[in-house]
């Protein structure tokens, strides 16, 4: 949200949907400013393990340097993409991580932005963007033979 207020008594914060809330400086024991000067909106990208993460990140950049040329973000995005590089492996998906660097309060939109970017420019480019897989092991019999596999029809297509 959004620092409103900030008086000896407390400090007022908006948050995105429009609540205000108010908090006691006596109770605060930690704050936390995420835009302050600027701000980062972080990119957690799960690709496809058959992608190549150098193609990947190109397209990244490539999208976010359109943005940059570009109004209104030409405003708002302050510098080219940052990439961080693959961060993890999951089970459907190797994450790459970058960051674009908005000014204060425009990280979300910015991001947004970036996400319906870079859907097309995967599209475009056949980039997968994947989806949990799971594989069903039907087992083995006692004797190591696959376990048999009964398909039943309960009706038909005909209509």
């Amino acid at each position: 949200g959004l620092v409103e207020e900030v008086t000896l008594r407390h400090i007022r914060l908006r948050d995105l949907s429009g609540t205000v809330h108010y908090f006691p400086n006596g109770s605060i024991d930690r704050v936390s400013n995420m835009t302050k000067q600027y701000s980062f909106h972080v990119i957690d990208l799960g690709v496809a393990y058959k992608e190549d993460t150098d193609a990947v990140v190109e397209t990244m950049r490539r999208v976010v340097d359109e943005m940059r040329g570009e109004s209104p973000w030409s405003a708002s995005i302050l510098e080219p993409l940052e990439v961080l590089g693959v961060d993890r492996f999951e089970d459907s998906a190797v994450v790459i991580r970058a960051r674009i660097k908005t000014v204060a309060l425009q990280q979300w939109a910015a991001g947004r932005e970036f996400n319906r970017r870079i859907k097309k420019a995967f599209d475009t480019a056949g980039i997968e963007i994947p989806f949990p897989h799971r594989t069903v092991y039907w087992g083995q019999g006692k004797q190591g033979d696959p376990a048999a596999l009964h398909v039943v029809q309960t009706g038909t297509n005909e209509g």
